[in-house]
């Protein structure tokens, strides 16, 4: 019995470590800035593991185009545009493109970042994007300390037509030289927080 008992200790012990909790990533693009997050650096994120049917069919495609945003003071972000491409490069999720993003501050800042394309993941309707900052500037003037910290999006293609506006992310910053993009390309979280586009149009298309 008590041979039984040790093995079921260790295989909880086990179960336990399989099944973590992923922690949001933290957030600010400029220590001096208000945070600029769709949640706190506390707030868990959770993730739902990928089927296996998942992992052997999604993820390749192309992924693209215009969105409008409006945030928060929670985010400090007034409004937001970027428009993007991401096209599928070699084995899931990597992927090559461009990515380039302005938005003010309710703050009055304006911030423009310029960022190219790591990675894509696709499943259905949605795209997870990873980038990594090539060009960074608040109120026109450029912070070289930027270069290279990583990016991450999330869009949603709700098909052509004017009825529906497609939805989309506000541009997040995962921890900087952490792999967050890759990250978030593979996990694919509900996050960050989905938006209505006031205008623009995404496009979403599984290869």
């Amino acid at each position: 019995m008590r041979t039984c008992a040790a093995l079921i200790g260790i295989f909880a012990a086990i179960l336990g470590a399989a099944c973590g909790v992923q922690q949001a990533p933290s957030s600010p693009v400029r220590s001096a800035a208000p945070v600029r997050s769709d949640v706190s650096a506390d707030t868990p994120v959770l993730v739902s593991p990928a089927s296996t049917a998942e992992l052997a069919t999604n993820l390749g495609g192309r992924s693209s185009g215009h969105a409008e945003i409006h945030g928060t003071t929670v985010q400090n972000v007034r409004d937001e545009s970027y428009s993007f491409t991401a096209i599928s490069s070699g084995d899931s999720p990597v992927a090559k493109g461009q990515v380039d993003a302005e938005w003010l501050r309710f703050s009055g800042e304006t911030v423009a970042v310029h960022a190219t394309v790591t990675c894509l993941a696709i499943v259905g309707n949605t795209a997870w994007i990873g980038a990594r900052v090539t060009r960074f500037s608040e109120n026109q003037t450029e912070d070289p300390t930027a270069i290279g910290r990583p990016i991450v999006i999330r869009v949603r293609d709700l098909g052509e037509g004017h009825e529906t506006a497609d939805v989309a992310s506000l541009v997040f910053f995962p921890p900087p030289n952490s792999n967050g993009d890759l990250t978030h390309c593979s996990t694919r979280p509900d996050f960050p927080v989905l938006r209505t586009s006031g205008s623009g149009n995404i496009q979403v298309i599984p290869r």
